[in-house]
């Protein structure tokens, strides 16, 4: 009999101590729930992108030249993602100074080429060692650009920020030059071939001939040409940089600093 009041008061006990452990465990579940929400949160709302991705991504991006692009067409949804991921590049007073004007069809884009080429040619003496060498240089590159699916103008407009001003015009310039990055990294995760050109000899991109044919507005100016095209010979493209470390400086505040 007393062995079995003994097993009862046993059995009491310890439903007693798993009561109490199971009440304090609670509020470390009720945290943790909140916590997995958030990063469910998280991972949904930036998709499916690791650190590790990303970072592979932008180390393998490369510029391939348009010769060697196969002439096959991109397909107009993806040219409409690099232009949408362009569009979320950082940008100092809100200005979104960023402009593009893109030509899709080889009509086009030779036209245009042949415009640059003359703006070019005559910033160069007639009948010079120069001269005779910028002809070959842009008959090779009028063969080159048949090979593009698009030629995308990139140009800066000045804009009003948020607080009624002008911004410097580097950081206009930055924020292109962001934009044209974003562009050029959606290209890359599609597979396709792209290339950043500042487009040639003593701004040629500059000259009013170039600003009627791209139909700029006043106070918008073309900083180079994003060639676009499909490749067979992406992967045969290597990049190398040296150790980013060699780059980078901490400091850090002394101790008997005053802050």
């Amino acid at each position: 009999m007393e062995l079995s009041w003994i097993l009862v008061w046993l059995f009491g006990l310890t439903c007693t101590l798993l009561v109490s452990m199971l009440a304090r465990l609670a509020p470390y579940e009720s945290a943790a729930a909140p916590a997995a929400e958030t990063e469910a949160k998280e991972k949904e709302r930036n998709g499916s992108v690791t650190v590790e991705a990303l970072l592979n991504l932008i180390k393998s991006r490369r510029s391939v030249f348009p010769k060697d692009y196969n002439g096959k067409p991109v397909p107009s949804d993806i040219v409409d993602q690099m232009l949408e991921a362009a569009n979320w590049a950082p940008t100092h007073g809100k200005t979104e100074p960023w402009r593009f004007v893109v030509m899709s069809d080889s009509a086009t884009i030779q036209r245009f080429q042949r415009i640059l080429a003359t703006e070019m040619l005559q910033n160069v003496q007639q009948g010079s060692e120069a001269h005779s060498s910028l002809l070959k240089k842009l008959a090779r590159k009028e063969k080159e650009k048949k090979n593009c699916s698009h030629l995308i103008a990139i140009c800066k407009k000045k804009v009003l920020s948020s607080k009624g001003k002008y911004m410097p015009d580097w950081e206009d310039t930055s924020a292109v030059a962001i934009a044209v990055q974003n562009m050029h990294l959606i290209a890359h995760a599609a597979g396709l071939a792209g290339y950043w050109s500042t487009g040639g000899v003593a701004s040629a991109l500059s000259s009013s001939s170039i600003a009627t044919f791209l139909d700029l507005p006043e106070g918008e100016s073309c900083l180079g040409l994003f060639h676009l095209g499909m490749s067979d010979k992406i992967s045969k493209y290597r990049g190398s940089r040296k150790p980013w470390q060699e780059k980078v400086r901490y400091v850090k505040a002394g101790s008997d600093s005053k802050e």
